[in-house]
């Protein structure tokens, strides 16, 4: 029986640790060793392994996308499907990453981690990474992050619990699947299709900067943003609210901005919904400012994106209409429509 060809690409994180004699977690030697852990995996698929890093997600940037997209761009031919093992804090921004910078997939790049270090008693990781191998091993092409249960698309996925070993949750859309007794797929999911090409764009402008509004911020750590990044996501209250009273108003250093030529938008703090600057005077405000409104992506989402875009183009309208078009299902099809009416 034919195995597909599976490439796991490790970058640390706490799947990746073990208990040393001392106690202490310390990073497992080698990717086999990883593996021995989880020789099931061997029944289904031939895996090859790289180790790119060895790290804390939590010091992950920009420049780890790029060599994480890379090696997939370069062994892209080669392999039926891709694993990166990957610490948890960080892991939506890089699915998000992937999904932007590997369009048109005609295979599986599936990244996943644990909440309990592999080699601990009860640990998540093992039940995680054979999942992951087998959501690898299926027809879904795109990216996705297979943790716990769910199967979720990488640019809806975040992290909701620092506890819970479900830690991660699909947002503004169901999970594209879930794992019980078998694999249950969503109609939604991107499948695997012939002659399909892959769509390659490694460039990303990191310098991009991110604001939680909140009450009595001031002006000037917003302008300090803008000065000092190419482009700022601002996350407002409610459908994107802003403060507008004089003492308070952020409205004209996001005019400012624009008039610069630096994008800024501005997304919500809330963990579900989508903004709509036109509900209140309060969001007519920004908006007429030049804000570009983030819909319903993600934080995470929308931030690698506008560093995306930036890597593509400086354009202010160029830039805006890139951010408010859906290139992997991160902007609800409805919402999408709504925006270009």
């Amino acid at each position: 029986m034919y195995r597909p060809k599976i490439l796991h690409i490790a970058t640390g994180g706490t799947i990746a640790m073990a208990k040393g004699e001392d106690g202490s977690l310390a990073p497992i030697e080698s990717n086999e060793d990883l593996l021995k852990m989880v020789p099931e995996i061997d029944g289904f698929a031939q895996v090859h392994t790289i180790r790119l890093s060895s790290f804390d997600s939590a010091d992950l940037s920009p420049p780890f996308w790029l060599d994480l997209a890379r090696v997939i761009h370069e062994e892209y031919e080669n392999y039926d499907g891709f694993v990166v093992s990957h610490g948890t804090d960080t892991m939506a921004y890089s699915a998000a990453a992937l999904s932007y910078i590997l369009q048109e997939l005609d295979k599986p790049v599936v990244l996943t981690g644990s909440q309990i270090a592999i080699g601990v008693i009860g640990s998540d990781g093992k039940r995680n990474l054979v999942n992951a191998f087998r959501v690898a091993t299926s027809d879904i092409a795109e990216v996705m992050v297979v943790f716990g249960s769910k199967i979720i698309r990488g640019v809806r996925a975040r992290k909701i619990s620092a506890f819970s070993l479900e830690a991660f949750e699909s947002i503004n859309e169901n999970a594209i699947g879930e794992i019980g007794l078998q694999l249950r797929f969503s109609k939604s999911r991107a499948t695997r299709r012939a002659g399909r090409r892959l769509l390659y764009t490694p460039a990303m402008e990191p310098s991009v900067g991110l604001v939680t509004i909140h009450p009595g911020l001031r002006g000037e750590v917003l302008e300090y943003m803008v000065d000092h990044h190419e482009g700022v996501i601002l996350l407002g209250y409610g459908t994107g609210n802003i403060p507008v009273r004089e003492e308070d108003s952020l409205v004209s250093v996001v005019k400012a901005a624009t008039q610069k030529g630096k994008p800024v938008v501005v997304g919500t703090q809330c963990v579900l919904g989508s903004t709509n600057l036109s509900l209140y005077k309060v969001g007519k405000n920004v908006m007429n400012a030049g804000a570009i409104p983030s819909v319903d992506m993600t934080p995470e989402a929308a931030l690698v994106k506008l560093m995306w875009v930036l890597g593509q183009t400086k354009d202010l309208s160029r830039v805006e209409s890139m951010m408010m078009k859906s290139y992997c299902g991160e902007i609800s099809k409805q919402l999408e429509l709504t925006c270009h009416v």
